[in-house]
């Protein structure tokens, strides 16, 4: 991935029709201001991707074949590839099997320019960014969210500070504009933080930083 904010982004496109890897260029223009160098083609192998030399591969993935395309590249990618699959509904299996190879995000297909940017900012980060369709698959009847007296991994200091900024009841755009960032910035570390804490809301996660003592009261 691209370190610096100057230099295009080289995102390789894969869509089976012209008509939808045209729509997919333009979300992502417009996810990244224009500072994108796009790429497309029609199928995802390694010999193509090894030719458009991308930082990112976006799949538009409409048909079983392409699904499994996608886990057959993705296992034999080099180290830090980023990539992000668009698949409506997809089994638990290959969602799991998608995780295992390292995936950087699982979007719905109607992808926005928002999705794709937290998309592009997980893959930068080297986090995971998964469409509620997904989640659900992962999670069997049985599942069980961890106790408040587990332990939760660390916070950035940056996400300290927009959970410590969100328990004073500051929405995002209030937060973005306090610590000069995005929204969408704020909204990429708020989902890490419901991760990292183990919560299911932004309520739930102040009440969880507040009884580990990461919140000031």
């Amino acid at each position: 991935m691209s370190k610096r904010s100057d230099i295009p982004l080289r995102v390789l496109i894969v869509a089976s029709s012209n008509a939808r890897r045209a729509t997919l260029g333009d979300i992502a223009s417009r996810a990244l201001n224009g500072r994108v160098s796009v790429i497309f083609d029609s199928r995802l192998s390694p010999e193509r991707f090894a030719a458009a030399k991308p930082d990112i591969v976006v799949a538009d993935l409409d048909n079983p074949a392409a699904a499994a395309e996608m886990i057959q590249f993705l296992a034999g990618a080099p180290a830090g590839t980023g990539s992000v699959a668009l698949i409506d509904e997809p089994e638990p299996r290959w969602v799991q099997a998608a995780l295992d190879a390292s995936i950087n995000a699982i979007l719905a297909r109607n992808v926005t320019p928002d999705d794709l940017q937290l998309a592009f900012q997980a893959a930068e980060a080297g986090f995971v960014l998964l469409h509620p369709t997904s989640v659900r698959g992962l999670a069997p009847e049985s599942y069980r969210r961890p106790s408040f007296d587990e332990v939760a991994e660390d916070l950035t200091a940056r996400e300290s500070e927009i959970l410590r900024l969100a328990s004073m009841g500051l929405g995002n755009k209030d937060i973005a504009s306090r610590l000069a960032i995005s929204e969408h910035t704020v909204k990429f570390h708020m989902s890490s933080i419901l991760g990292k804490l183990n919560a299911a809301s932004r309520t739930e996660a102040v009440s969880v930083g507040i009884r580990r003592g990461l919140i000031p009261i």
